[in-house]
């Protein structure tokens, strides 16, 4: 079968001119590569590549996503990314004629390609814009806020202000495309009900997520620490909707309850969004022991969660962060707010602690209380780790991508 994807980021084969390394969906590559029954195309939007190759069976087409000084300037960022799309995807999809088309994300407008094509079209679901800006702001933050940070600079006020009104363009875009397209793919109870109710009649199915196979690997683990010093470990912190304010409020109570403790944060946290919640908080993040330590490698992510005493997701809104799977195939104990899909990741008092969002004490004792009953933290990592491993198996999920692909192409 022929099958085309669209997605937005470039697939890391391509640069790298070898097998995928990248995320989850170069991942899901991987998968399809050792599928022989699956003849595989990736249409992928890029500013820098314009070159076609085919490398190891599989052919790249890059769709030239630039934009010029005006449109950048005066016009909705996601209006021009559905007339840059649709023309070059029309001409693609002529071009290979695939059986089916499998397209990334709501997020993004790639759904409206099933306005130009009869071939069925699936969206596998990631995130979803519609409930992401109804998580947008934590309570004591505002849009405001924003603003206010670039009053004395006239061109960042600018673009802050026209950022928030391509937001909504963007969730326009998807309303749209919730509408067009009937077929998704899925894996959590968060995104079965939201495309029950953002296009009622629609087919869903259920296909896991895949993972950097540095994470499924027989090798290294989380073992229980005999350390007396409680490391916690977070991933991802770059906007408000992850969480950074109720990190540090956590953060803060540890101190003030005179916790020995570290909080060290892999990823990359937005300056303006550092700035913003270290003013409204009134203290800093590394007065507090959080460490903000940038980008990080999958193999520093695997010593970095094997040497913590347990991960820590602080997020308003998700569906099924990778970070949270990721630390589970390691057998490492989570606690979590409980938004979006985690619940369907993370069993409460099975695999881990789930609380609410925005409440930084009870989060603050459920890390206390877990570090203290070793016993808990031994059973959350051995449930966690096999459930994971059992979720994310390769071939688990080939054969549930698979069937998804043949019931579209046979009806």
């Amino acid at each position: 079968m022929k099958v085309l994807w669209f997605e937005v980021t470039v697939p890391s084969a391509y640069f790298s001119g070898g097998a995928p390394i990248g995320g989850w969906q170069d991942s899901l590559e991987r998968i399809v590569r050792h599928s022989p029954e699956i003849e595989l195309t990736i249409a992928f939007m890029s500013d820098r590549h314009h070159e076609v190759r085919t490398i190891a069976g599989v052919t790249y087409v890059p769709i030239d996503s630039t934009s010029s000084c005006y449109e950048r300037y005066f016009r909705h960022k996601w209006d021009i990314f559905v007339e840059r799309l649709l023309p070059t995807a029309k001409t693609i999809i002529e071009k290979y004629k695939p059986d089916l088309i499998h397209v990334f994300g709501t997020e993004w407008p790639f759904g409206q390609i099933a306005s130009v094509t009869d071939v069925p079209v699936v969206i596998h679901i990631m995130g979803a814009i519609i409930p992401y800006m109804n998580s947008d702001y934590p309570p004591g933050y505002s849009r405001l806020d924003i603003f206010k940070q670039h009053l004395c600079n006239p061109k960042r006020l600018y673009f802050s202000v026209k950022n928030s009104k391509d937001g909504v363009n963007r969730r326009d875009w998807e309303y749209k495309t919730w509408g067009l397209v009937s077929n998704y793919m899925g894996r959590t109870q968060w995104d079965k009900s939201l495309s029950s109710v953002l296009h009622p009649g629609r087919r869903y199915f259920h296909v896991e997520e895949a993972l950097r196979d540095v994470f499924n690997a027989d090798g290294k683990k989380w073992n229980l620490s005999a350390g007396t010093r409680l490391k916690l470990l977070s991933i991802g912190c770059k906007s408000l909707l992850k969480g950074p304010d109720i990190m540090l409020k956590v953060a803060r109570i540890l101190k003030d309850l005179g916790i020995d403790f570290e909080w060290n944060v892999a990823g990359v946290m937005n300056k303006d969004v550092k700035k913003l919640v270290e003013h409204k908080e009134h203290c800093h993040f590394e007065d507090c022991n959080v460490h903000i330590l940038g980008y990080r490698g999958p193999d520093e992510l695997v010593d970095l969660l094997c040497n913590c005493t347990m991960y820590v997701h602080t997020a308003y809104i998700e569906n099924s962060p990778n970070s949270i799977c990721e630390a589970q195939c390691l057998g490492v104990p989570v606690v979590s707010t409980n938004v979006g899909g985690i619940a369907s990741l993370v069993r409460n008092d099975v695999d881990g602690v789930l609380v609410a969002s925005n409440d930084p004490w009870q989060m603050a004792d459920a890390i206390l209380q877990l570090f203290k009953d070793k016993d808990r933290m031994v059973r959350y990592s051995e449930n966690s780790r096999q459930f994971a491993l059992s979720r994310h198996d390769d071939e688990n999920i080939r054969k549930q991508l698979l069937n998804c692909y043949h019931t579209l192409i046979n009806n």
